[in-house]
């Protein structure tokens, strides 16, 4: 996605100071997008764990400074997130209550031109690490009354989370289903679907799915996006506990049979091996080694 990496509001002329959302990081939406949108990284991250996030607001325009305070009062924009969704093919949710807060005012002081508070973000038991999360805000009011930005009077606060085991990894393993039983090696990103779950994802076919080896050269081939592997694990012990398929009907289980690898993650290192296999046939399994990189 293009970073635009200001915002000028003109007030379709007017040369009267505006009240507006103040560019907190790069703004990711599309060019076309009437709101500005603002992501935080959080990297990994657990239930109980808390995060912050600036929201700006400022008075532009020929004042250099605010003559006196300003109290700019704030509230959720369903309307502004529907909209931005709309326009940039953003699947945007406003997260339950217990993840986010934010205070109802800012008070630009006299003499400035900007006030920050904070976006409180908390990992809390009921957050889908499947959706993704934005806060729309709007500037409701001014006390004294001020002009508000029309196109940056809303703003998105976005955040991205990962569980621990998310990250690039070199997976290196073998089927056992002939003639696609060579030894493979190649990058898989593991991605985060839950709070302990992963989703195989291979950049080079640029899809959810597993690498097959066809050939003794590291001649790799794949059954497709049908064949999509999702690990879970135990946090507390590291320990795989399951595995399901996310790319179509057929099931995708744990393979514990002769030859099985550990099917946990070593945090020492934090390689992980895994046994897995489909429908049902121990004849069709995989045996993955995948060692750490780095995160995504």
């Amino acid at each position: 996605m293009k970073e635009r990496i200001g915002n000028i509001d003109t007030g379709n002329g007017n040369t009267t100071n505006l009240v507006e959302f103040k560019n907190t990081g790069n703004n990711m939406a599309q060019p076309s997008s009437k709101y500005p949108s603002y992501n935080k990284d959080l990297g990994v991250a657990k239930v109980g764990d808390k995060f912050a996030m600036n929201i700006n607001v400022g008075y532009s325009g020929t004042e250099a400074a605010a003559p006196e305070d300003i109290t700019v009062n704030l509230e959720l924009d369903q309307a502004a997130l529907q909209l931005y969704n709309d326009q940039n093919g953003a699947e945007f949710e406003v997260p339950p209550t217990s993840v986010y807060a934010f205070p109802a005012t800012a008070v630009i002081k006299k003499g400035s031109n900007q006030a920050t508070v904070q976006l409180a973000i908390t990992i809390s038991a009921d957050f889908d690490y499947n959706k993704t999360y934005a806060i729309p805000l709007k500037i409701k009011s001014t006390s004294p009354a001020k002009t508000i930005s029309q196109n940056f009077g809303s703003a998105l606060y976005s955040f991205l989370v990962r569980n621990k085991y998310d990250g690039r990894y070199t997976l290196t393993g073998h089927h056992n289903r002939a003639p696609y039983d060579f030894p493979y090696e190649t990058e898989i990103h593991l991605m985060t679907t839950g709070a302990s779950s992963v989703a195989f994802y291979w950049p080079d076919a640029e899809s959810y799915g597993h690498p097959i080896g066809v050939g003794p050269d590291n001649d790799l081939s794949w059954y497709g996006s049908a064949i999509s592997p999702v690990i879970v694990f135990d946090p507390a012990t590291d320990k795989i506990t399951s595995a399901y398929n996310i790319g179509g009907a057929t099931v995708i289980s744990l393979y514990t049979g002769a030859g099985a690898l550990s099917n946990l993650q070593d945090q020492s290192t934090k390689t992980i091996y895994v046994s897995w296999m489909y429908g049902g046939n121990p004849q069709r399994a995989f045996f993955d080694t995948l060692k750490y990189i780095g995160p995504r």
